[in-house]
């Protein structure tokens, strides 16, 4: 009889895959084009300006991210500003480079070491942060789909509508006064507790710092069509880009490589020759992962000095 796969074997497959598919579209994508004229559109001039760019984009996203969690944080907790939570966002980045959920799951440990919240309320924290996200992403593209010129809307409309009626529709079952029956217990855990109780007046707020932060990514893309000498009518621009980076958030590569780059090429190809948008995004993708990156090692530390005073606590 044939045995199975080990357990450490396959979770061993089960890691490695993202990284497989990666590696595997990466090298594909760069078969079909021509390295020598990919390379020639690189230039000093470029790399400063996309540094530039970056620094400024890096900057107004971790002030948003910042008052995002401030303002979610109920009360005045001492010591819990914005510089705190901009430190603690930071530290997590590298853990959601690897995995979006890592990078949640850390941000909400942090949250709970530095708050009296528990760790299902700070969670649900930051579920609702990214809810919210999703939400604005879903709507821009939608409405956005309706200037489009040389691109045909790439996300399903059923899917569109789930999550646009989805999210109030969510909303409402868990602020209903109305009992759900059997799902009460589902309504009452504390992971949902943010979505539950953040007044409205917070949930606008928190819309809005959120639209500028995808505001700031769809920017930060537009700015480098010009720079590969990429030219293409802006509401094409704004939706391919933040379809590219819904694909890019999808757990099936490591850290989106590889699958944004084909949905990239994919979505642009009518508006530059392969090798220019193959350039462009792969710089682009690598200066995001390299800020990202480079604010998470400067800020680690504040993970580790976390993660060892909770299991200096725990009993032996």
């Amino acid at each position: 009889m044939q045995r199975g796969l080990s357990p450490r074997v396959a979770t061993s497959l089960k890691r490695g895959f993202p990284l497989l598919v990666s590696l595997a579209i990466l090298a594909w994508l760069v078969g079909q084009v021509d390295l020598q004229q990919l390379l020639s559109v690189l230039s000093p001039r470029l790399a400063g300006l996309m540094v530039l760019a970056l620094l400024v984009y890096g900057a107004a996203t971790l002030l948003l991210e910042a008052l995002s969690l401030r303002m979610l944080i109920p009360g005045d907790v001492p010591g819990f500003g914005a510089w705190t939570a901009a430190r603690i966002k930071c530290a997590s980045y590298l853990l959601s480079i690897l995995h979006y959920a890592l990078g949640m799951g850390a941000l909400a440990v942090l949250l709970r070491r530095r708050t009296p919240l528990s760790l299902a309320e700070a969670g649900s924290m930051v579920l609702l942060i990214s809810v919210v996200d999703l939400v604005v992403v879903v709507s821009i593209i939608a409405i956005g789909s309706a200037f489009l010129q040389g691109i045909a809307p790439a996300l399903p409309l059923p899917a569109v509508a789930a999550i646009l009626l989805g999210f109030p529709t969510g909303l409402w079952l868990l602020r209903t006064p109305r009992s759900l029956g059997p799902l009460e217990a589902l309504r009452s855990l504390r992971i949902f507790a943010a979505l539950r109780e953040a007044s409205l007046l917070k949930l606008a707020q928190l819309f809005g710092l959120r639209v500028l932060f995808v505001g700031c990514f769809a920017t930060l893309c537009s700015v480098t069509f010009p720079l590969f000498g990429v030219q293409a009518p802006l509401a094409d621009i704004v939706v391919g880009t933040l379809v590219v980076g819904f694909v890019a958030g999808l757990p099936i590569a490591v850290a989106g490589l590889g699958t944004s780059q084909a949905a990239f090429l994919f979505l642009f190809r009518d508006y530059a020759s392969q090798e220019a948008l193959l350039a462009q995004s792969l710089v682009l993708s690598a200066g995001i992962l390299a800020l990202r990156g480079g604010m998470g090692v400067v800020f680690a530390r504040e993970f580790t000095r976390e993660a060892l005073a909770a299991s200096r606590e725990e009993p032996a």
